[in-house]
């Protein structure tokens, strides 16, 4: 018997930030979330702020959505009121996919004992999961569209990863990687690239089986970087690291949304599936160089730097006249930022270079060029 599939309304969105919670001053991640989540009055901080495995990090998520600057006008909202929290004084919040400078043995380990149990299990691969993303969900009618827009995505989505990398540093060193933080997160079990699947009773039969045999406990231990989400009805889109900016981050959201849209409708480039030897290498690709990849475009099989394959997706999906036309004008918003300044792994190379090698004071550069203090209510 196939996974329930509870259906979302199509397009609907919700959005999960990842943010690093740092000391002020030093700019060192700081466990200051049991603090302030035992504080957090209700209703504003139940169910939308939470903890994740570290106690230096803040989850904040949205409400579901049908419009994407609302859905960031409510969490810039939300990290606002974060931020006023009296267990916050002296704290700040980070957005970046890895720390610049602060080790993962540093870091404590917040007390639930879901957490606890991944420990036992992934052992030094989860103790070192010290990184920080993205995810967004979009609402599907049903199983049978989620597996179709899943599979439609696996070539697209280092477009996402190589727009939202922002992690070149890793305990202070340079990795000469445009998203470090994905090559961490892949050594978990059930990580990684995803697969083709035929049919929902196929993603559903891979589900059962991992649950069968001990390797999950829920389908919440699969960390695909894309993955159906049979319990709320959406397609989660897991593979960006947490961007630079409030404006990269919308636009990106944007972007996810009108591929999922236009993918479930059935529309596609593809003739025939994409061979996962080039989706992988697009994957190596964008988390290598970022914005500045020269990719492969999967469905003709040129290279292409990877902004123009961009601007050649923003005239394709406008001409399938499925996703909304604010959502692409969204993303043409941040094309010129993308083409003159890179991803925010460019430009924390940048601001580091202009601080003298200083990493604390590349932290508090980074805070003060997010523009989420900026974003309109």
């Amino acid at each position: 018997m196939p996974l329930p599939f509870h259906p979302s309304a199509t397009g609907s969105i919700g959005v999960e930030l990842e943010w690093v919670t740092v000391d002020a001053a030093s700019g060192a991640q700081v466990a200051a979330a049991p603090d302030l989540l035992a504080a957090l009055p209700e209703p504003e901080g139940v169910p939308r702020i939470k903890a994740e495995l570290f106690a230096s990090t803040i989850e904040i998520n949205s409400d579901i959505h049908h419009d994407v600057r609302a859905c960031f006008a409510q969490l810039a909202r939300l990290r606002r009121f974060v931020l006023r929290q009296p267990r916050m004084e002296g704290a700040a919040l980070l957005a970046s996919g890895t720390h610049p400078f602060s080790h993962w043995r540093e870091q404590q380990v917040s007390d639930d004992p879901r957490y606890h149990k991944l420990l036992k299990r992934m052992g030094w691969m989860a103790r070192r999961f010290n990184i920080f993303g993205m995810h967004v969900h979009v609402g599907i009618g049903d199983g049978e569209q989620c597996i179709t827009a899943h599979n439609a995505l696996l070539p697209v989505m280092h477009l996402f990863l190589a727009l939202s990398a922002n992690s070149p540093l890793w305990h202070g060193d340079d990795t000469g990687l445009a998203s470090s933080r994905l090559k961490v997160f892949e050594g978990l079990s059930q990580s990684g690239m995803p697969f083709y699947f035929a049919n929902w009773r196929d993603f559903s039969t891979c589900v059962e089986r991992l649950k069968a045999t001990g390797s999950i406990d829920s389908i919440r231990e699969i960390w695909w970087e894309v993955r159906p989400h049979p319990d709320f009805g959406t397609l989660e889109m897991r593979i960006c690291d947490m961007p630079a900016t409030f404006a990269e981050a919308r636009a990106l959201t944007a972007l996810i949304r009108a591929e999922v849209m236009t993918a479930a409708a059935g529309c596609t480039m593809a003739t025939k599936r994409v061979h996962p030897s080039l989706i992988r290498e697009n994957r190596w690709r964008a988390c290598r160089y970022g914005v500045e990849a020269v990719m492969i475009d999967p469905y003709r099989g040129e290279t292409v730097p990877l902004l123009d394959w961009l601007r050649q997706r923003l005239r394709w999906l406008a001409a399938q006249s499925v996703a909304e036309e604010d959502d692409l004008a969204l993303v043409h918003e941040a094309l010129p930022r993308w083409q003159r300044e890179g991803d925010g792994a460019r430009r924390q190379r940048l601001l580091l270079r202009q601080q003298d090698g200083d990493l604390r004071r590349l932290v508090t550069q980074m805070r003060q060029h997010d523009g989420w203090e900026a974003a309109d209510d």
